[in-house]
């Protein structure tokens, strides 16, 4: 069995176990809340297209709807289990299945990816690594603004055997030669976790950047 179908099983088995809730997502509880605050600071109007890559159950476009402002939500997963649920929970949203390797049509203002890169991808942890930087150069490639994704950190006191970790200095080198030089990567939302938030914008004047002052 491939490993994505192993990854796809495990999924299934633990929304027929524990329907729709977070343990379906092997989250504990209150945890997708404290990432979502990291895509909820990004929004300040309108309008704003958001791809939630590995959207599992929906529960960012339900933290979403409580905005002020309204967003141009779509969900894509891999488990049909998991689209189909979402369609059936939020009619008015859009929900699609997709591909491991799929490319993402269109564009969006901000892209979020939330547990997507937790699990090993492939049977060599190498190859796992390459899969998971290929996909986030693929997302940054389609998204205008920001993208936020987050990955389990190396300051572990243990790693589980099909958990993919990084190390700060990894994710650091590969965002600054591969994506932009304008990002934050935060360690402080969640224990042994980390965030990454990367703007398409890395010009060094902007409006709200300090050194615009001397322009």
């Amino acid at each position: 069995m491939e490993v994505f179908d192993e990854i796809k099983e495990m999924y299934a088995d633990a929304l027929l176990k524990h329907g729709d809730s977070p343990s379906s997502l092997l989250t504990p509880k209150g945890r997708n809340k404290l990432r979502f605050r990291a895509v909820g600071q990004q929004i300040n109007r309108g309008g704003i297209k958001i791809l939630d890559y590995g959207c599992g159950l929906g529960y960012l476009y339900e933290y979403l709807s409580k905005f002020d402002y309204p967003v141009e939500y779509t969900g894509v997963d891999i488990l049909p289990q998991f689209i189909d649920t979402c369609k059936s929970k939020y009619p008015k949203a859009e929900f699609r299945l997709i591909k491991e390797t799929e490319p993402i049509d269109g564009t969006y203002d901000i892209v979020f990816a939330s547990g997507v890169f937790n699990l090993i991808s492939h049977e060599a942890k190498d190859l796992s690594k390459d899969y998971t930087f290929e996909r986030i150069k693929h997302l940054f490639s389609i998204t205008t603004d920001v993208l936020v994704c987050d990955f389990l950190s190396s300051l572990v006191d243990f790693e589980q055997v099909k958990a993919q970790h990084f190390s700060a200095s990894e994710i650091i080198e590969f965002c600054s030669k591969k994506l932009s030089r304008r990002f934050q990567l935060r360690h402080d939302l969640l224990p042994y976790e980390m965030t990454l938030i990367v703007w398409k914008n890395d010009e060094v004047f902007r409006p709200d950047n300090i050194y615009s002052a001397d322009k």
